[in-house]
């Protein structure tokens, strides 16, 4: 964990300028060599700024060098500056200005997540789902994430609750048909409930504003079957599954009593459930 820590600390210096950048002279490289980043948590690039970037660069070139690693004799790997490259292959270029750094895997992860989360035109789920990474991969600590992303631990902690929306809702989420905040009062649903919700968000275009009012008025008849989920609720299912390795979702029918319900998505992960509850 130190270990880890040390790496965070070092990528999150490369990426923020504070490391010996200055003694590394800009080399220009052959696009065509670069390849794309694999710990890259951004999953879609908004077409209309791509096109806006290619136009600078026809216009202007390339004026911030992007961040690479060598893999081998001309092979290279992205760490940071994907939108650059991209745009300067639409541009038509056939080199591109880098900085080259010899990082391990771990310190390319962080500086590619760090790079992007700090981004205001991240999707909410690809935010989500590098937060986890980084929380995943690095055994850090909320707080910590917290602490390396340099957003408040509250933000960190309604993002990563977004991941417990069933696919459907990611989905929509990722392709614009919802916003963040309506994500977040669905993830206080039952799935059924979020999903029956966020049909009638894309649908009738509901605001956040009408989506709660909705919500509250709804809740306040016999005939409604929403049921909100407190924190403390969520942060047990959240820790549960993460200790489990399952999704686990707690559902209460009174004071005392209620029901837990393990999901699994195929029969290797079934078997492997019932071997852990045999070994526990």
């Amino acid at each position: 964990m130190a270990d880890d820590k040390k790496t965070l600390n070092k990528g999150l210096d490369a990426l923020l300028g504070q490391s010996n950048q200055a003694q590394r002279s800009v080399k220009e490289i052959g696009i065509e060599k670069i390849k794309a980043g694999r710990f890259q948590p951004r999953a879609t690039f908004n077409k209309e700024k791509l096109e806006e970037l290619t136009s600078s660069i026809k216009n202007q070139g390339v004026l911030s060098p992007i961040l690479v690693r060598e893999l081998g004799l001309n092979d290279y790997e992205i760490i940071a500056g994907e939108r650059r490259l991209r745009a300067s292959k639409m541009a038509g270029l056939k080199t591109i200005p880098c900085l080259i750094d010899q990082k391990q895997d771990q310190d390319v992860l962080i500086s590619a997540l760090i790079e992007n989360l700090q981004r205001e035109d991240l999707n909410p789920v690809e935010e989500a789902r590098g937060l986890d990474r980084l929380k995943r991969e690095f055994g850090l600590t909320q707080d910590e994430v917290a602490t390396s992303t340099g957003k408040a631990r509250s933000t960190i902690a309604n993002s990563l609750r977004i991941l417990s929306l069933p696919n459907l809702v990611l989905d929509m989420l990722l392709n614009g048909s919802i916003e963040k905040g309506h994500a977040k009062l669905l993830a206080s649903m039952s799935p059924k409930d979020a999903e029956s919700y966020a049909k009638q968000i894309a649908k009738d275009g509901l605001s956040v504003k009408e989506l709660s009012s909705n919500i509250s008025n709804k809740s306040g008849t016999k005939t409604s079957k929403v049921k909100i989920k407190d924190s403390d609720l969520l942060n047990i299912e959240k820790e549960m599954s993460e200790n489990f390795g399952h999704k686990i979702e707690i559902e209460t029918k009174n004071k005392n009593s209620g029901k837990v319900s393990i999901t699994y998505n195929t029969l290797d992960e079934l078997d492997n459930i019932i071997s852990k509850m045999k070994n526990k």
